[in-house]
């Protein structure tokens, strides 16, 4: 079974529901283009989604994994799982919306303490010196700068989780790792390019504005 037959399969099962893609995406808090990926076999859901799906559709977890119908279940042939997670190994083994929760959490957390810890006008940027040390050049209001961090921090992690929802995210790190075996670099060399993948843009949207809070309040 591939990503296709899922999706014609999960196309199939929801339109016996009567309930359109938005209305699907809507119980498992995803976007209607990441139900449209699915059924066109573009992408497959996280792993954690599936329970989830299932109970969306009506159907007993056994039943989406091996794509049957309910009335197929008893009359079916008892059919390994190792083909269904082989598919799967390719989603993320991380829950990435657990930690983009977190770093959303901490950079408001920073916000709060840089906004107690340091009341009133403080440096933003700094220059450096001959002497090798540096001089403030730049001020804000904790009131203004803090918030604005958290802020910051919102919408970056909303890009994130778009771009891994819609996708593009996901489908780029397919294209990479196509590349890498073409060129017979081997599984283990795909896999580290999909880490590096991950850690892009959990440092780039996630990591950066709250090291950028807590670098604020040491210096002041």
């Amino acid at each position: 079974m591939d990503a296709r037959t899922f999706g014609n399969y999960l196309s199939r099962m929801r339109k016996a529901q009567g309930m359109t893609q938005a209305e699907l995406a809507e119980q498992l808090h995803v976007t209607d283009k990441a139900v449209s990926r699915w059924e066109r076999g573009i992408g497959l859901p996280d792993i954690n989604t599936l329970e989830p799906l299932a109970d969306a559709l009506g159907l007993t977890l056994a039943d989406l994994m091996h794509c049957r119908a309910p009335e197929e279940a008893d009359a079916a042939p008892t059919v390994q799982l190792e083909d269904f997670f082989t598919m799967l190994r390719r989603q993320h083994a991380v829950d990435w919306h657990s930690v983009r929760t977190a770093l959303l959490g901490l950079s408001i957390a920073l916000a709060l303490w840089g906004v107690l810890a340091c009341p009133g006008t403080i440096a933003v940027h700094w220059y450096g010196l001959g002497d090798g040390s540096f001089r403030a050049d730049g001020w804000m209001h904790s009131l203004v700068i803090f918030p604005l961090c958290a802020g910051i921090e919102f919408l970056s992690l909303e890009i994130w989780n778009s771009f891994e929802q819609t996708g593009y995210y996901r489908r780029w790190g397919e294209i990479n790792l196509f590349i890498i075996h073409a060129m017979s670099f081997g599984t283990r060399s795909a896999r580290w390019m999909k880490v590096v993948l991950d850690l892009l843009f959990f440092f780039c949207f996630g990591f950066v504005v709250p090291f950028v809070e807590a670098w604020m309040i040491f210096l002041n």
